[in-house]
């Protein structure tokens, strides 16, 4: 089995979130939104805070949904790319 494939089997080789390392600004952004949640939690009652918190997971699901389209064409586009150089691989000699 080839390299890349035995690391997909054994989790060393993951294409999830979990895995990559944020940049200070995407860390600046993600302590940012959980302060500004905090923050309007502490001003909402209990029926206010689920509403909120309900908002939060279905942007984060309409975001993950959004990536994975985007995963899913960079990867064929990629394979694509693949095919071509090796089906007319001469005519890059």
């Amino acid at each position: 089995m080839g390299k890349i494939l035995t690391a997909f089997l054994t989790d060393q080789l993951r294409v999830d979130s979990g895995t990559e390392r944020r940049t200070p600004e995407h860390q600046a952004l993600c302590e940012k939104g959980s302060e500004l949640q905090e923050q309007l939690a502490e001003t909402l009652n209990d029926k206010q805070k689920a509403l909120l918190e309900e908002l939060v997971e279905t942007l984060f699901d309409e975001c993950s949904c959004n990536e994975q389209v985007k995963f899913e064409r960079g990867f064929r586009l990629g394979v694509l790319i693949t095919s071509e150089i090796f089906y007319a691989q001469d005519t890059f000699l």
